[in-house]
């Protein structure tokens, strides 16, 4: 049997124990109550309960609260006819609906290294290897993050010929989870003014309308005013640095800019650095966390500013995985399950790495499979979180990614690619509004 027919069957028997795995540790958690599904069932049963979002905002210890208070009304109400089941089976929905889209997200990449031949198993199989770390995250803490990663996956594949079908996708993304929003910028640098419009009204109806019928105008105001009140108003839009907050918010388990700048600077952090080199007070450590927020959003957009007929296909998909990093780096609450949003872009530099036609890039992609490396041994120790090893990474890894796209884009790169793999068909660039770029 060929070399890459026998990697083939291995790899695909490597990730069906992995989603087979995932489902079970999913599945256990949920029906135990643990991390995050606890809180989506009791907000999803107190909405199919009285018609209404809990009144008691707030993220406690307690169970009479409204779990989730970050999440856009529209989200318990969508989950509501999940807790109409009870526990046990809506955990099982769940932890299938779980499986279901990380499949599909895999289905979907599989095809973004098809074209490295016989290579292809071996390169897709190191990638999801590296990864498996942030997989069992995502699943132990039963989040939404595999459910965001396939929109974005879904929506970047779908942009190259149904521009409406991705900013559908993107929309969606954006509602459940808000920090995709940041792919709308993206969208407009590209001139896809179809997936751009759509993705608007995708938020605003998803977003809105399902809210308005359900609870009525007078109290979907209400609740999103909450919403805001509670987001950009509150403790999420000061950076959570309240010291009565849930540890999880401001110990070594964030890694937002903010947190970590706070941790590295303000005397009063409960979780300070042991030494820190300068002293700043709470406010002034979020405006210069906003400041470096700033400053990195410009150097992405500037970093991505060439048009979409620029770029390769390949080119086009690392820079939207340097946007999928991008949502951990903006995050005001970088946690370990979004780890999974990296994995994109984590295999387009496995990619880069096995082909040898541009050494410039081989080299950026190898360093960016090491920079990932040592941020996951440095999960090992709380100190190095503490410091903010993850956010380290994640920005490494975003810049490495806007190098590698900007190295892919060069006249030299891509005329040593299609001298390669002149023998594959390579369709040319498409333009907005063109017949292959129409649903």
């Amino acid at each position: 049997m060929p070399s890459g027919r026998r990697y083939e069957r291995v790899l695909r028997i490597g990730l069906l124990a992995l989603l087979v795995g995932l489902g079970l540790l999913s599945l256990d958690r949920a029906r135990r109550g643990r991390y995050d599904f606890h809180h989506f069932f009791l907000d999803a049963r107190y909405v199919w309960e009285h018609r209404a979002l809990n009144p008691r905002v707030g993220h406690s210890a307690s169970d009479d609260e409204r779990q989730l208070p970050f999440y856009l009304p529209v989200v318990p109400l969508a989950l509501a006819p999940l807790a109409a089941l009870g526990r046990e089976p809506a955990a099982l929905v769940w932890a299938a609906a779980q499986v279901a889209v990380f499949g599909l997200s895999l289905r979907v990449l599989r095809r973004w290294v098809a074209d490295c031949g016989d290579d292809a198993p071996a390169v897709f199989g190191v990638a999801t290897l590296l990864a498996v770390p942030a997989f069992i995250e995502a699943a132990r803490f039963n989040q939404v993050s595999l459910i965001v990663l396939a929109l974005i996956v879904g929506g970047v594949d779908a942009l190259e010929r149904r521009p409406r079908t991705a900013g559908v996708l993107f929309g969606v993304a954006a509602v459940i989870k808000l920090l995709p929003m940041l792919f709308l910028p993206w969208l407009v640098l590209k001139r896809r003014w179809s997936a751009v419009a759509v993705m608007l009204v995708t938020m605003v109806v998803v977003a809105g309308v399902p809210p308005l019928i359900a609870f009525g105008p007078r109290d979907a105001t209400t609740y999103h005013r909450q919403w805001w009140e509670y987001n950009i108003c509150g403790e999420a839009g000061g950076g959570l640095l309240n010291p009565d907050l849930p540890e999880h918010f401001i110990d070594r388990r964030n890694q937002s800019i903010v947190q970590v700048l706070a941790r590295w600077t303000w005397p009063g952090h409960p979780f300070r650095a042991a030494h820190q080199p300068t002293h700043l007070e709470p406010r002034t450590c979020v405006t210069a966390a906003h400041a470096v927020s700033a400053a990195l959003l410009a150097g992405l957009l500037w970093a991505t500013r060439r048009p979409w007929g620029r770029l390769s296909v390949n080119g086009r998909r690392i820079e939207a995985a340097a946007y999928a990093v991008g949502l951990l780096v903006f995050s005001p609450l970088l946690r370990q399950y979004y780890l999974v949003w990296v994995f994109p872009g984590l295999l387009l530099l496995a990619r880069a790495a096995a082909d040898p036609t541009v050494r410039a890039l081989r080299r950026v992609a190898w360093a960016g499979l090491a920079v990932w490396t040592a941020g996951m041994v440095a999960w090992i120790w709380p100190v190095t979180r503490l410091l903010g090893a993850h956010l380290i990474m994640v920005i490494s890894l975003g810049v490495l990614l806007l190098v590698a796209a900007a190295t892919e884009a060069s006249p030299a790169s891509r005329a040593s690619h299609d001298a390669t793999h002149s023998a594959l068909p390579h369709p040319p660039p498409e333009r907005e509004g063109s017949a292959g770029a129409t649903p």
